[in-house]
């Protein structure tokens, strides 16, 4: 599992904005092995903007079963739905 993380990082520094890419290796690494490797898939793909997608998917499961917050700054998880 190491490996996978290894490469969902380097991923990340590719595929998402700098502002953006601690949440997203947080996310990552709390993530499954099979939502790291779709990641991982994606990426491979050149698809990055499915990418975020996939990050997206994966921070409202982990806020579902209560592993992390959303926050209203939060990059993934759809923080859009806040309102200002």
């Amino acid at each position: 599992m190491e490996e996978l993380i290894k490469k969902c990082n380097k991923a990340v520094n590719v595929e998402i904005r700098k502002e953006s890419r601690a949440e997203a290796k947080e996310i990552l690494f709390l993530a499954t092995e099979k939502e790291q490797q779709e990641f991982i898939d994606y990426h491979e793909k050149d698809m990055g903007s499915i990418c975020c997608l996939v990050l997206d998917k994966i921070k409202e499961d982990l806020v579902r079963v209560g592993k992390l917050i959303l926050n209203k700054d939060d990059s993934f998880g759809h923080p859009i739905t806040f309102e200002d």
